[in-house]
């Protein structure tokens, strides 16, 4: 099945995704809970690499800026590439979810899938840093005194899960942006040619204009959010759930806006019911039948 989408639909069936992501995540908790330690898990394990104490101090400036980029963003993307790729697994019937989920064909795609990602975030990260830049010159021309941060700290929460909430709303303002809210599913699940994919995303976003302001206000909140210190004990608690969290309402998206919520074995079991209500099966079966009777001696 190849699905018919995008269609256009409205804000409560947003809400109605909200639900549905909870329920999903409901069915395998301990399965997601693993999935959520992968970004904080995976940044910890690279920050502590000993070739950014060989290297930094010999680069500097925009190479530790990629590096830090690297160390959370990589580990980000790939909680919600996998998240977004176990909720589909855990919602089908045919198989297990670690089966679906842990094969060739799959690791291929979530590698693909998280690739693309991470490089959103990064040139979203570097086009932030330059305009920040930018304005720091405006302002120092203009008489501020205003101080360069270092590269390296540009952006970065004063701890890591601060970091990575802060991330995640980065991950959102660029979807929004690009119009690729749906691209990181449909890649994922179609395997479809990278433009394909980005046109079918910007068509869904186009139909669907009521997800521009939503994405925009959250993805905002969470960018700036971890730099306020009241809400520093808010920030821990969002940080690790948040990110498992808007893979699987990707899936729940996609799965509503370009398949009408229903699955393959959905489907198929639909028409087989059908085919069964009819009497004598199908025309074309018994159609087929005729032909082959005939053919024999």
């Amino acid at each position: 099945m190849q699905g018919f989408g995008p269609r256009s639909l409205t804000p409560r069936d947003g809400w109605d995704w909200l639900i549905q992501a909870w329920q999903i995540m409901w069915r395998r908790p301990w399965l997601f809970v693993a999935v959520a330690l992968f970004a904080p898990g995976g940044s910890a394990l690279l920050l502590v690499l000993p070739i950014w104490e060989w290297w930094l101090p010999l680069t500097g400036g925009w190479v530790a800026l990629v590096a830090t980029v690297f160390c959370y963003g990589l580990p980000l993307s790939l909680t919600v590439t996998l998240a977004c790729g176990l909720a589909r697994a855990a919602n089908r019937k045919r198989e297990v979810a670690s089966r679906q989920l842990f094969n060739r064909t799959a690791i291929k795609a979530l590698a693909r899938t998280t690739l693309f990602l991470f490089l959103l975030i990064l040139q979203g990260y570097l086009l932030a840093y330059w305009m920040h830049n930018q304005l720091l010159q405006v302002s120092m021309a203009a008489g501020g005194d205003l101080p360069s941060p270092p590269s390296g700290s540009f952006g970065v929460a004063g701890t890591l899960l601060g970091t990575q909430l802060s991330v995640l709303g980065g991950v959102l303002l660029d979807l929004q942006i690009l119009l690729a809210v749906f691209l990181v599913p449909l890649q994922l699940f179609r395997e479809l040619p990278l433009s394909a994919c980005w046109r079918r995303s910007v068509l869904a976003m186009q139909l669907n204009p009521w997800l521009f302001p939503v994405l925009g206000l959250i993805g905002l909140a969470l960018l700036v959010l971890p730099f306020f210190q009241l809400f520093s004990i808010l920030v821990q608690v969002l940080a690790l759930p948040l990110p498992v969290y808007w893979g699987v309402l990707l899936y729940v998206a996609w799965n509503d806006v370009f398949q009408g919520g229903a699955e393959e074995e959905e489907l198929e079991e639909i028409q087989d019911q059908w085919r069964a209500s009819v009497p004598g099966g199908s025309v074309s079966r018994q159609s087929n039948a005729r032909r082959d009777s005939n053919r024999l001696p």
